[in-house]
């Protein structure tokens, strides 16, 4: 039976839930398509923070990784042989030049990460004890000690070879990650706990198969926060919760398929990720213009994690987490410089001196009607925190059109409504805002609209 198509009124977004377009929320309201150098916080759009140059470097770099310990952290820079400490800023000369390390282990100087065996990949500190790994292999060292005196060895071989890219610690146990499978280990006590040699089952380990279709794609290609750990998967950005996963799960990245389709196929295994008070920051080298510039952004306090797409004036080949003055900070390290960059500086409005715009723009606004609509007006509600400067654009659907409704320049207008008349017949159309400078709060924007004409059709 025929019915007529109503217009449902007026739409708006009031509380911006995530980045991109996600059927999480009332499809009305909330989800934007595209977030550029913003946050969300609580339901509040803000521009990010800028970065600034913490040290400038001379040489190019090969690996970059953060160490921990009582008396502050510091970065390690392979090739360059450089360590910076992060909380003086000053740099000293470290015998680097055969190492390879993982990240975040714990230890106060990296350098005793080191075993015997320079060619293995560290990989984390259990209950008093080092786990490294070298292709399918693991190895233990004793409790209390990281010299690797009659450690104990484990295969991971189960049912095809598969090389250790990552180990993810946890309480005397860990995941270990492999380039198509996913293992849990618990770790046995270890050989000195059984001094007669006897079979004991308290000195073995245990292991279980969590995938044997998923894997690791970049060895530093994940990140968890929140109970929540995300990690790169050959075929996109894939998450586990509370160590449980289903194999063959989608990726998420579907939802953001369009950017993820522009990473550089080359370059692919050199995506990082680290976290921070529950947000998730991945590298993405992209293709064009945008390589090695971009870090998305995941806030897991969100019901769909996508936040933002960081977009920085240098290239971050590299991300680290490690404290200044106490404090875990994020730090970029660009590779073919040896520069470090500290980001979210509280105080820095610009990128190293580069000023950068913050943008978002909403879904498509489709009033259930396949005719023509005339939108009367769009608003933006906002507080400018000061001075900003703001452009509210209108992007029309059929006919295809971009316009600037309104825009103001170093003002402050505390809190306002801002509204304009878009007067614009189109099947559908999106707002997009650009902050150009400032910091200002955005609450929710919206439009208005009116059918022009009736659409009557067939339902079935």
């Amino acid at each position: 039976m025929a019915r007529e198509i109503q217009s449902d009124g007026e739409l708006r977004f009031e509380g911006f839930a995530s980045y991109p377009n996600s059927a999480t929320f009332n499809p009305d309201s909330g989800t934007l398509e595209y977030a550029e150098n913003i946050t969300i916080n609580e339901g509040v759009i803000t521009p990010r923070l800028g970065y600034t140059l913490a040290y400038s470097g001379f040489y190019p770099v090969t690996y970059a990784c953060a160490a921990h310990g009582p008396s502050g952290d510091s970065i390690l820079l392979w090739n360059a042989n450089v360590r910076f400490d992060c909380n003086s800023g000053v740099t000293s000369v470290a015998s680097l030049a055969s190492k390879q390390k993982a990240r975040s282990q714990g230890y106060a100087d990296a350098l005793t990460m080191e075993t015997l065996d320079s060619d293995w990949v560290a990989g984390a500190n259990i209950t008093e004890r080092l786990v490294t790994a070298k292709n399918d292999r693991c190895r233990f060292t004793l409790y209390t000690g990281n010299l690797p005196y009659e450690p104990d060895d484990l295969r991971l071989i189960q049912g095809t070879y598969d090389p250790v890219l990552a180990i993810v610690p946890r309480m005397n146990s860990f995941l270990a990650f492999g380039k198509r499978s996913i293992y849990f280990v618990k770790a046995g006590l270890g050989r000195q706990a059984n001094p007669d040699r006897k079979p004991n089952e308290q000195v073995f380990h245990t292991v279980s198969r969590i995938s044997a279709q998923d894997g690791l794609a970049c060895k530093d290609g994940w990140a968890e926060t929140n109970g929540i750990l995300v990690f790169v998967d050959q075929d996109g950005l894939k998450v586990m919760e509370q160590d449980k996963y289903n194999e063959g799960s989608k990726p998420i990245s579907y939802l953001i398929q369009d950017i993820w389709d522009q990473i550089d196929p080359s370059k692919y295994s050199a995506i990082t990720a680290v976290s921070l008070k529950g947000r998730i920051y991945i590298t993405l080298p992209l293709l064009g213009t945008y390589n090695k510039t971009c870090v998305l952004v995941l806030n897991t306090q969100n019901k769909v994690m996508f936040e933002s797409l960081n977009v920085y004036a240098h290239s971050m080949d590299s991300l680290v987490v490690a404290r200044k003055d106490g404090i875990p900070r994020v730090w970029g390290i660009n590779y073919a410089t040896g520069n470090i960059y500290l980001l979210d500086v509280a105080s820095s409005s610009t990128d190293a001196g580069t000023t950068f715009q913050s943008k978002f723009r909403t879904r498509n606004y489709f009033f259930k009607s396949h005719s023509d609509k005339k939108y009367d007006e769009s608003y933006v509600y906002f507080n400018t925190n000061g001075s900003a400067s703001i452009d509210l654009n209108f992007i029309a659907v059929n006919p295809d059109g971009k316009w600037t409704l309104d825009t103001f320049t170093n003002q402050n207008l505390g809190t306002a409504v801002r509204r304009a008349l878009a007067n614009k017949k189109c099947m559908g159309g999106k707002l997009e805002v650009v902050v150009k400078s400032g910091k200002p709060s955005i609450y929710s924007v919206g439009v208005d609209a009116s059918l022009v004409g009736r659409s009557i059709f067939s339902s079935f």
